[in-house]
């Protein structure tokens, strides 16, 4: 088997029919030390620790837990093929101005900011301070993961604000893996409910098992359902929550129009995508 027939075919297979197939082994021991993972002289077609270890690494650093799943897909194999090395890692991607963005997310971030706009710091708002989405407390494990002082959200910088924004929210989320309707959705959501609450709304929406972890039966899910319909149904979700949580907390129905305008520009906004 190879890598691109776990994409092409679609195919979910576990950690014992990847390990018990010496040409699969072998392709993905090459891979990893393309990336520099692994040694050439580690490519023997064998599935040992040195290639767990490896591959477990590799899992890690692009946010899969297939590793801990013992199953592995289409979204594995077409990271493992498409990744460009070296891997770097110790340190997330930086970044130094808009133009290191990706594309998708240039466009997903013309719509979260125009929502988010600058800082705030309302008494009943449950994030407490935030600047440009960036919540206080989020801002302050951001800089000391970078053996930073704390400092106050209100000077976060555009740059800090690109970094935490890919690495926190567009990657972990998936949306990266998503078509531009449901990735702009995804990372909206994300940025409102963090992004594990953002993989739950997708699943809602897949109607698959709400965990809130982007596991084998999401991501074959998802393959077929990777369209803006799916990105529609996540607002209509979203809706019904803030619905909910308004009358579960009166103290938060002040924020209730401004979300409900916000859900349905985004509907808008997607619209002409």
């Amino acid at each position: 088997m190879k890598l691109a027939d776990i994409v092409n075919n679609q195919k979910v297979i576990s950690l014992e029919t990847l390990t018990n197939d010496q040409e699969l082994v072998q392709e993905i021991q090459t891979r990893l030390s393309e990336i520099g993972l692994l040694k050439p002289s580690d490519i023997d077609a064998v599935f040992g620790p040195i290639t767990k270890a490896a591959l477990s690494h590799f899992c890690k650093e692009v946010f899969l837990d297939n590793i801990d799943t013992r199953l592995f897909g289409p979204t594995f194999a077409k990271k493992l093929i498409e990744f460009r090395g070296p891997l770097e890692t110790e340190h997330p991607v930086n970044f130094n101005s808009q133009s290191n963005l990706p594309d998708a997310l240039t466009t997903a971030l013309q719509f979260t900011l125009r929502w988010e706009g600058g800082y705030v710091n309302h008494p009943n708002d449950l994030g407490g301070a935030t600047n440009k989405g960036i919540t206080q407390r989020t801002y302050d494990s951001y800089r000391n993961s970078k053996s930073l002082p704390n400092n106050n959200v209100k000077f976060i910088t555009d740059a800090e604000v690109h970094e935490i924004y890919f690495n926190r929210y567009w990657k972990l989320s998936h949306a990266e893996l998503m078509a531009l309707p449901l990735a702009v959705v995804q990372f909206d959501t994300a940025v409102l409910f963090g992004f594990p609450g953002a993989i739950k709304f997708l699943q809602q929406a897949l109607e698959v098992s709400a965990d809130g972890k982007f596991g084998p039966q999401t991501e074959a899910t998802l393959q077929n359902n990777n369209h803006k319909q799916t990105a529609m149904e996540m607002i209509d979700k979203r809706i019904v929550y803030h619905n909910q949580r308004a009358i579960q907390n009166p103290s938060q129905k002040v924020f209730l129009a401004g979300w409900l305008n916000r859900a349905n520009d985004l509907r808008k906004f997607i619209g002409n995508l």
